[in-house]
């Protein structure tokens, strides 16, 4: 008898086993799987709406900036709809605006393409002037 309580673990020594950065562990595990699972559905077409806005940006750069008179309207168009999707993403909650919130969402998405596409153009309409800068040679 002696014996047999010596080979059996004691009680709390089972529950020793799932500790509290386990369970920490597990639950970060869980809450990341669920997460990447949530952000894996949709995800060509949220990657197509981001490219879609990064196209758009660029074609308002060139399309709109041929003629120097149209930059500042382009501009006041882009912030206006980047503002526009921004508030009805975050703000709106009316029974209309949650039946398309999944469009709303994709906007947003191309809005982040849109945001992106200008920030990489007015880097590299900046960085063009060093370049052909760098290609002069200065011996002659």
């Amino acid at each position: 008898m002696v014996d047999e309580l010596r080979s059996s673990p004691p009680p709390e020594s089972s529950n020793k086993t799932n500790t509290r950065l386990i369970k920490i562990l597990q639950s970060l595990q869980a809450k990341l799987g669920s997460r990447l699972k949530e952000l894996k559905t949709g995800l060509l077409v949220k990657v197509l709406f981001f490219l879609v806005g990064f196209y758009c940006a660029t074609a308002f750069a060139t399309v709109i900036g041929q003629t120097g008179d149209w930059d500042i309207l382009s501009a006041g168009l882009a912030v206006v709809v980047v503002e526009s999707i921004g508030a009805l993403m975050y703000k709106a909650s009316t029974k209309f605006f949650d039946r398309i919130r999944g469009l709303i969402t994709m906007f947003n998405y191309w809005k982040a393409g849109l945001s992106l596409g200008n920030v990489l153009g007015l880097i590299e309409s900046n960085t063009t002037p060093i370049r052909s800068m760098s290609s002069v040679s200065l011996t002659h």
